[in-house]
């Protein structure tokens, strides 16, 4: 079996304003809160594996969400909520990364060009919230679905394709699994009834949000 060579959207095609009633995996929130790793952590001192994660602290701040769509919702109805859980993993400024993870810094050209290490999602600038940088995978939080509406902390909305670019990054790390983008439907079951013209879109977006 070849090997698939990993791509990733061009820089234009990640961001849009809120425009769904729902969420989405791939939405951006503004202050969620991370947990702050402990003071004394293992490291293993050996092998690359102890350069590439970033355990610096990481208190509030931007996070993507990576709840599956089509579990946290029964149907495209917003009242219609599967469970009330929200998985989101922290941005990061890639700078930031790069002085704590050598590995990271090694491989910056690969992350910018193909988005190809497991650990992290790359993500180009989001003009009027964050530069560039990057999602780390590695470091997911739980949080109640109602805590993203109150007070609203939606953003912005990733674009269909940087949507399915995520689930193959998803499905990359958690599961060591190649898959190629075109095997993943573009847009999800249903998408289409979601869209709303309503301002602001849903409970969830804030008044600061990214703006069509």
């Amino acid at each position: 079996m070849s090997k698939i060579k990993l791509t990733r959207p061009p820089d234009h095609a990640y961001w849009t304003a809120p425009w769904s009633s729902i969420l989405f995996a791939g939405d951006i929130f503004k202050a969620v809160p991370f947990a702050i790793p402990p003071t004394e952590l293992y490291v293993n001192e050996e092998g690359f594996g102890a350069v590439q994660h970033f355990i610096g602290e990481v208190e509030f701040g931007y996070g993507v969400l990576i709840s599956p769509t089509c579990d946290m919702y029964e149907s495209v109805e917003p009242e219609a909520l599967a469970h009330p859980f929200r998985v989101l993993v922290p941005i990061l400024p890639i700078d930031e990364i790069v002085r704590h993870t050598t590995g990271v810094e090694q491989s910056l050209g690969l992350m910018r060009s193909r988005d190809s290490l497991n650990a992290y999602l790359y993500l180009p600038a989001l003009p009027g919230f964050f530069d560039e940088s990057a999602a780390c995978l590695f470091r997911p939080t739980v949080v109640a679905e109602d805590f993203l509406s109150n007070p609203p902390r939606r953003v912005a909305q990733m674009q269909a394709e940087a949507r399915r670019h995520l689930k193959v990054k998803l499905a990359a790390y958690w599961a060591r699994a190649q898959v190629e983008h075109e095997a993943l439907p573009l847009q999800e079951r249903d998408e289409e009834k979601a869209t709303t013209d309503g301002l602001p879109p849903s409970r969830y977006d804030s008044d600061d949000a990214l703006r069509k």
